[in-house]
């Protein structure tokens, strides 16, 4: 695994600086912090480094929202510090803070023209880690201001409805369930004892498998390399790829998107031009990441080998769940396990095996949710 290096130019321009007059807005409210140039200056620099223009942009509104809070909070007459908010928590993508031994998870809307926001997995995850408090952030970043909306507890989240999570493991809550005025917030920081505050016991659904393919047969990689698919494969709609493609900037196709990848694993992981493969469809289960798969054969054993590599990667705009895993196995033991964590750097997970032309392989992909997809077997027989 490994970070994109690609580059794209900065969205945000730093170029004209704007006045609040230059704009009409609704009037200041109690709760709202107008934002120090110093301030925005950093949130800029804090999400220059982010490659993914969607997700550069919500890392700008993050950072934006934390500053703002941070002078929320220093502006009230409790004195409550917020702690771990620097430059590298927001660039691994962190979203709760630590106050008085609670943590918060800021929830950053650039406009509430929607009657729901999304909670992020992580924030829900974990016993020992989940947010006591998310705070609704209202960012105009037109004129530098922040206002801070109101806060959900955890022990009320359920309060309303259940909470299913989307196929990325995040939640949608509607904004009428900050229930909490941000004065309400301060006296429960101060107050309150963090133990108070039992995790939510959330109704989760049972662990769902999917299946691309539910069947026993298998999947012929061997025919890949005669740039054909077998019989298995065609039936599931998967698509061979085109021919790798330099990358541009921007969206890319997936042509592009796997080249830059192998540009990537290349010093670890060289893959071979004879390489090829295809990429299920599965946004048709409506999931947001794409699964490509690549074979290629290996002589230089006295046995002849083939090599299976399969790379799970977001689509254009989106990125992968913290908590997903890609499972690679033989039959009798697992071969590959790879999990994204909230705090990785990587964009993208990868596994590869290799046997002879007799064994093979499963492949599986859980969810943050518990829900898995189950690929049927691939096996490699180049005979027409």
């Amino acid at each position: 695994m490994s970070r994109s290096s690609h580059t794209v130019t900065m969205m945000i321009s730093m170029s004209t600086p704007v006045s609040p007059q230059d704009f009409d807005i609704a009037p200041w409210r109690p709760n709202t912090v107008t934002l120090p140039e110093t301030a925005v200056q950093w949130a800029l620099q804090t999400c220059q480094p982010i490659p993914d223009p969607a997700q550069q942009w919500q890392i700008f509104l993050q950072a934006l929202a934390l500053q703002g809070f941070q002078q929320w909070l220093a502006a009230g007459t409790l004195e409550l510090p917020l702690s771990d908010a620097g430059q590298q928590q927001l660039e691994a993508g962190m979203t709760t803070y630590q106050v008085e031994g609670f943590r918060l998870c800021l929830v950053a809307q650039g406009s509430l023209s929607d009657d729901r926001v999304t909670l992020p997995a992580a924030s829900l995850a974990a016993t020992n880690a989940h947010a006591h408090f998310w705070v609704l952030l209202e960012v105009q970043e037109e004129v530098n201001q922040v206002t801070v909306l109101g806060s959900l507890r955890c022990d009320r989240i359920t309060a309303a409805q259940p909470l299913r999570p989307n196929a990325e493991g995040s939640y949608t809550v509607p904004i009428a369930a900050f229930d909490t005025a941000p004065e309400e917030l301060l006296l429960y920081l101060s107050c309150l004892d963090p133990a108070q505050l039992a995790a939510p016991s959330l109704v989760r659904p049972a662990a769902e498998d999917i299946h691309p393919g539910a069947t026993d047969r298998p999947i012929n990689v061997g025919r890949w390399l005669q740039d054909q698919l077998d019989a298995m494969a065609a039936s599931l709609a998967w698509t061979l790829l085109p021919p790798l493609v330099p990358t541009t900037a921007g969206l890319r196709s997936p042509s592009e998107t796997l080249t830059a990848m192998l540009e990537e694993l290349e010093p670890t992981l060289p893959v071979p031009e004879t390489a090829e493969g295809p990429t299920p469809d599965l946004q048709r289960f409506g999931l947001p990441f794409r699964l490509y798969a690549l074979t290629w054969t290996l002589f230089e054993s006295a046995t002849p080998e083939w090599s299976l590599l399969l790379l799970l990667g977001p689509v254009d705009g989106r990125q992968l769940p913290a908590g997903i895993r890609l499972m690679l196995q033989d039959q009798h033991t697992i071969l590959v396990d790879q999990t994204l964590s909230t705090d990785a750097d990587a964009t993208y997970l990868y596994g590869q095996v290799i046997g002879t032309w007799e064994e093979e392989f499963m492949a599986t992909v859980q969810l943050p949710s518990g829900s898995t997809l189950t690929f049927p077997p691939f096996v490699f027989n180049p005979a027409p």
